[in-house]
């Protein structure tokens, strides 16, 4: 039975040739398209032009879509009726794919002339080895599933840029992915190339049951092959599963023999299971057509698909030149960035041409630590387009004769010198696992230089400098060529330098063009130049970001227009006044209470609170309080007296017959539990409704109302510090505060440190818990996330306005390894991602707690599965389904025998649209009017973007402002921060005027702290008890006590002791010998937000970081967590035993107390004039204030004590010793038994701790040390003043 479904709609461009019309066949239960080409004589698949396809609304929709061309090539055998699915990467996917790791689209396909049946447009993808896509399995029985007597054909269009002997290459294949889902060795089915003989070789593999040995593996190799980087080439492999003899390879239009090589061949059935299907998994280069056939092809066919005019191409690598770059600046040093080199590992071939220059600076000499970060058109963190060519060019002055040359790179490079090819440096990556040797440190060229960083390479050359009539001294140009990145290593340079030894003797010095200083090459010189590097960089970086992000500055003033105009008419209106607003709101609320205490005896306030309401709170507020059950609410009296669903009054003054609540509890339908409310209980609320349902607010303890004292001068520094840039104030900065007459000293600070840079240092932490950053250094977790900390921490550097962060963050743009807001969009073993990143949304702007609705409707809550998963749809740019893991199971209702609290409303495999479903929460609904908010408004994930961030929510803006003064105050104006559902207001007048404040701002965050922070409020004692109040009771006549954050009290050990952060690199691939999409490198940490969790695989010595464990292990005491799984909106502050522990015999604390050599407390002890002035110096540092008159007493006395004697003569002082170095245990290396020894040995040398300055008298500098101690383990430095 055949039928013919009316026609689709095709559409094309004027460039791809003749028009198309589809006509959908439906035969026997299957179903294809067949498209008939209105000119004959078109291609064969190989060839097929591109197709935008509309089918009309009456058209049945398919699950996949089989597009073919009717051509005399398919005329009589129909060879495509069979096609799985076909990936042409063009701008439509009739599969959709998943992008992981580097892939460019739109790349140049095989195109004529060179394949003159090609379509002149034909477009295809780039991958770097780190790269690969991916599509899902339906599940059983799908179109990806073959088993014994199944045929397949697979094949594809490769351009590899290179490729090892022994090194594999996915093309597509199933399985094998590694997932816990499913069992290892998992490979269906893959069609790949495999170096061999200097070739890539056509393979095919499977995998059959499971065996002890490598007998289930079963691989094909062909024997032809042909050279990588000779562009297209047509590959295929055709086989029918249980007959080995049927194994059949194609290379470019010719059938080729091969070998099973692994396993041998089989009878046996290949694993059949659910796991994905990846496409170009560790292959480098170009894919073009990638097919799946569910039959064998016949030859005329495969014969059919390569057609290429001219000669093959023949690897030949070009003439090496000197690159010519012109006139560089006198004194001056021109670095240039190239990214799309074609291939990380040689040099261009003779067909090649070198890449257009991305970007280039000026420097000082021939040392480069680290590359520049690459931004995006919106100045958003990208990736560099791998690999990439680094060039370091300056004209030198060098004295006649011959001197010796050292070249530093990671990877191929080459060094000239006028013209000349001097030094090669080759690529040394060899990728062999876990088991590679350990890189021992080589010996200097000369004593005391610095030694090679790894995973660096060096090479020496000799060079002579010929006499002329000019001089005793020759300019040359010198040009460094150094390839970064590509072949699956991060594109990072590490340190690159070019250093010279005069004459060849003597001392390094890094070449400079500038001979008029020297730079020479040690330890001692080299970190303070590379710390003036670090600098210019960043300043240079922020340049470049902020240049490209003025590129939205117009759509984000004309919506601040916009919001301006919104918020004119909901301001609450403040009399005039001298007192501060925020003052004015408190002091409101306090009166207006104290007027209605007055207004209600204290008997019937006494029984209310003692007998009434705790009846309600235990039996009725639960489906009742925060959640709107019935439509009803009864935590308060207005609510209570209102109508729910019913119609019918709740309350009733004076009439219990006639109050629906009572009806119900008489009749047992409420409470909906087996326990039901006691007749005392009943009497109670009749009595209560009887005497007109009083509802008196609780009765005002003094103490809740009495304004506390505004801080002294000290207090209030140490507060503003920590409470902007998140440590204390250094102690010259303290001084320059205390010894201020300045009457606006306060706001005067207030508005410099909300400017100053360290600004975003404090406050990225808050947008990292919220948003549940959770980057892993290792193995993807639990909800892991991309380091998408580099994107809201330069937002905040940036001041970028509040509305314009979120909605970037939203729209996740950018690299999602490298910093970009992408990050955002990942969360690692989580069965639907976007559902995540909705909770997370909804949590942390919205006030709406999304949790429970991952798996059913919220049972204490209003909302449903459905609003999560319609939030997670317009994420997703389109509808999706909750997948079965994420669904309460039938059984769960069974046998409960009663109504459940817990609902499942969606229904199995529901396919949810992309809707805004808050309306009713933020007062603003979707339509046209938010098309003026976007810029395109059919995206639905920058409409959820639109709607989060519009004027029109105010919602938004409110629990934005909550945050602020949470984090402040140490208590919200609504409670819980990250849930309002039922939540009421403290000051809701005060709420939204914060709110307006930050909207007709341009939500600038820093104006509002401003406000908040420069009331008497604020700067009120810290005697607060809001955070246990109800709404009625918190009055916030004083902030809350509040314990400095994790990364505050690790922050200010730093600050304090004047130590800087020396942890190393987190990461676990220290040679960068993985890409960022597989392994992560945080870098090395300055301030304590920069870290993350730092657990590895299996806990393994040799992956362990023991310099920056110590911290991790401060912050972990103090509530921070690395593995943020879920949005914190408030952490864990209670009191613990480790705290006092690890601050009093922690590592890092009894390594930072510790007056090391050449430390700055060993110098603050030597400069000091007397004790007293060491002591001031101390109080100043660590607590922000002078030391008090008690204080004094007791520790002048002991640093009296030999002070005048506590510098020994210099024929006493012994010489530092010098610990040698230890080689590196990485990931490529660690599985080696002496990894696990290097690392032991840095643990022995951390928890040893720094050497003590020996030129301080040992007994003296024990009880300086004490004091130091002393102060870190007051109470007062980890609690704010």
């Amino acid at each position: 039975m055949k039928f013919v479904i009316p026609t689709a709609q095709v559409t094309r461009r004027a460039s791809e040739g003749p028009a198309h019309s589809v006509t959908r066949c439906v035969s026997e239960g299957s179903a294809h398209l067949v498209t008939r080409c209105v000119s004959e004589g078109q291609g064969v698949i190989g060839d097929i032009p591109r197709l935008r396809i509309r089918v009309t609304r009456n058209a049945l929709c398919l699950a996949v879509l089989t597009v073919i061309l009717a051509s005399p090539a398919y005329a009589q055998t129909d060879p495509e009726a069979s096609v799985v699915t076909r990936w042409d990467f063009s701008s439509e996917e009739t599969t959709p794919l998943t992008q992981h790791g580097d892939v460019k689209r739109d790349q140049a396909g095989p195109r004529p002339p060179e394949f003159p049946k090609m379509a002149a447009n034909n477009t295809a993808v780039k991958l770097d080895s780190g790269a690969y896509l991916s599509v899902s399995d339906s599940g059983p029985e799908s179109e990806f599933d073959f088993k014994n007597g199944d045929e397949i054909t697979l094949e594809a269009w490769v351009n590899p840029s290179s490729i090892r002997d022994g090194q594999p290459a996915y093309i597509i294949g199933k399985g094998r992915t590694n997932s816990p889902k499913f069992a290892r060795d998992n490979q269906n089915w893959a069609l790949r190339i495999v170096g061999k003989d200097a070739e890539a070789r056509v393979n095919f593999l499977f995998a059959s049951k499971l065996s002890s040995s490598d007998a289930h593996w079963h691989r094909w190799t062909s024997k032809l092959g042909f050279p990588a980087a000779t562009g297209w080439h047509h590959v295929a492999v055709t086989y029918r599963f249980g007959d080995p003899e049927s194994i059949r390879g194609w290379l470019n239009g010719k059938p080729t023999d091969g070998t099973w090589d692994m396993g041998g061949p089989t009878n046996e059935p290949p694993v059949v299971d659910d796991d994905e299907i990846r496409i170009g998994n560790g292959f480098a280069g170009m894919l073009d057509a990638v097919a799946i056939h569910r039959k064998v092809l016949d030859d005329a066919t495969l014969a059919a698909r390569f057609n290429r005019v001219g000669e093959e191409r023949v690897v030949k690598l070009a003439p090496e030149v000197m690159p010519d770059f012109g006139d560089i600046p006198a004194g001056r040093v021109l670095f240039q960035l190239c990214e799309n080199m074609p291939a990380g590992d040689r040099w261009l071939y003779e067909s090649e041409s070198w890449p257009a220059e991305s970007t280039r600076w000026l420097g000082g000499s021939f040392l480069l630590p680290r590359i520049p970060v690459r931004y995006d058109d919106w100045g958003i963190r990208s990736s560099w387009n791998a690999p990439i060519l680094l060039r370091i060019a300056g004209d030198v002055k060098l004295p006649v004769g011959k001197h010796r040359f050292l070249l530093r790179d990671r990877s191929l490079g080459r060094l000239w010198i006028d013209g000349q090819l001097v030094a090669r440096t080759k690529t040394v990556r060899s990728r062999g696992g876990n088991l590679e040797a350990i890189v021992r440190i080589p010996e200097p060229l000369v004593p005391a230089a610095r030694l090679l960083p790894f995973p660096q390479q060096e090479a020496f050359t000799e060079y002579e400098i010929p006499s002329d009539s000019s001089g005793d001294k020759e300019r040359v140009r010198v040009v460094l060529e150094v390839l970064v990145g590509g072949n699956g290593d991060r594109t990072e340079s590490g340190e690159v330098c070019v250093a010279v030894q005069p004459l060849s003797d003597g001392s390094l010095f890094v070449l400079k063009p500038d001979s008029s200083s020297q730079l020479e090459l040690t330890d001692a010189t080299i970190e303070p130049e590379l710390s003036k590097f670090e600098t210019a960089m960043v300043a240079m970086e922020d340049a470049t970001r902020r240049e490209a992000a003025k590129s939205q500055d117009a759509f984000w003033q004309q919506r601040h227009k916009m919001a301006k105009e919104a918020v004119k008419v909901t301001s609450p209106q403040l009399e005039s006044s001298d007192v501060h607003s925020v003052d004015q709101f408190i002091a409101a609320k306090i009166s207006h209470a104290l007027d209605q205490a007055a207004q209600t005896d204290e008997e019937t306030t006494e029984h209310f609170h003692k007998n009434v309401l705790p009846i309600l709170q235990e039996q009725c507020f639960r489906c009742h309080g925060e959640k709107v059950q019935g439509g009803l609410r009864l935590n308060s009296r207005a609510a209570a007296l209102s109508m729910g669903e019913s119609e019918l009054a709740a309350v009733v003054p004076g009439d219990p017959d006639a109050s629906e609540m009572m009806v119900r509890i008489r009749a047992g339908d409420m409470p909906p539990t087996e326990k039901k409310l006691s007749d005392e209980q009943i009497a109670t609320l009749e009595n209560w409704i009887k005497d007109g349902a009083v509802w008196p607010n609780a009765p005002i303890a003094p103490e809740a109302i009495a304004q506390a004292s505004v801080i002294n001068d000290a207090a209030f520094l140490r507060r503003v510090y920590l409470d902007t840039v998140g440590t204390g104030p250094t102690e010259a900065e303290a001084r320059e505060f205390l010894d201020s007459d300045d009457p606006e000293k306060r706001s005067k600070l207030i508005e410099q440190l909300l400017h100053d840079e360290r600004y975003a240092d404090n406050w990225v932490s808050l947008w990292l818990d919220l948003l549940a950053e959770n980057p892993t250094l290792l193995n993807q977790s639990l909800n892991s996330t991309g380091p998408f900390r580099w994107f809201l921490y330069e937002s905040l550097r940036d001041g970028k306005p509040l509305d314009q962060m979120v909605t970037e963050l939203i729209l996740m743009r950018g690299s999602s390894s490298e910093g970009g807001s992408a990050g955002f969009s990942m969360a690692g073993e989580n069965d639907s991602p976007m559902a995540a990143k909705g909770h997370i949304v909804a949590s942390a702007f919205l006030g709406i707690e999304l949790q429970c609705a991952r798996c059913h409707d919220s049972p204490y809550h209003s909302t449903s599965q459905e609003d999560l998963y319609s939030l997670a749809a317009m994420l997703n740019r389109k509808q999706l389904a909750p997948p079965k893991t994420s669904r309460v199971p039938d059984a769960f209702f069974e046998g409960i025998g009663r109504e459940s609290l817990i609902h499942v409303t969606l229904k199995p495999d529901e396919q949810v649209q992309p809707k805004w479903p808050f309306a009713s929460f933020t007062g603003v609904e979707d339509g046209p009017h938010i098309d003026t908010l976007v810029s395109n408004p059919k995206d639905s994930r920058e409409r959820l973007a639109a709607l989060v961030t519009s004027p029109q929510n105010h919602r938004f803006p409110q629990v934005v402002v909550n945050h602020l003064w949470n984090r402040l105050m140490g208590a919200g104006i609504v409670q819980p921060v990250n849930d309002w559902e039922g939540k009421t207001a403290s000051h809701p007048e005060l709420l939204q005027w914060l709110a307006n404040e930050l909207v007709s701002h341009d939500y600038d965050v820093r104006h509002v702290l401003q406000l908040m922070m420069t009331s008497e409020t604020y700067q009120r004692e810290t005697i607060g008890q809001n955070q246990q109040a109800s709404a009625e009771q918190r009055f916030f006549n004083a902030p809350d006590p509040r314990r400095l954050t994790a990364e505050q009290v690790v922050d200010s050990l730093f600050t304090a002791t004047g130590s800087e952060m020396n942890t190393g690199e987190l990461t676990f691939t220290h040679d960068g010998a993985e890409p960022m999409t597989s392994r992560l490198t945080l870098g090395s940490p300055r301030r304590a937000w920069m870290f993350a969790g730092l657990n590895n695989e299996r806990d393994r010595p040799s992956l362990s970081l023991p310099k920056a464990q110590p911290i991790a292990d401060v912050l972990e005491a103090f509530g921070w967590t690395g593995t943020r799984q879920q949005p914190i909106a408030v952490r864990e502050t209670d009191p613990n035993l480790l705290q006092p522990g690890i601050l009093a015999n922690g590592t890092l604390s009894m390594s930072l107390t510790r007056v090391a050599a050449h430390s700055p407390l060993a110098q603050l002890a030597l400069d000091a004039n007397s004790p007293e002035a060491l002591l001031n110096s101390l109080f100043l540092r660590f607590l922000s204030r002078y030391p008090n008159a008690q204080e004094k007493k007791n520790f002048i006395p002991a640093l009296t004590a030999g002070f005048d004697k506590r510098e020994l003569p210099a024929d006493q002082v012994e010489r530092t010793p010098v610990e040698s170095p230890l080689p590196v245990s990485t990931w490529t290396n660690h599985l080696v038994p002496e990894a696990n020894e290097i690392q032991r040995e840095w643990q022995r040398r951390i928890q040893r701790g720094p050497v003590a300055d020996p030129r301080l008298q040992a007994a003296w500098r024990e009880v300086y040390e004490d004091v130091i101690w002393s102060l870190i383990n007051d109470r007062e430095f980890v609690w704010v003043p």
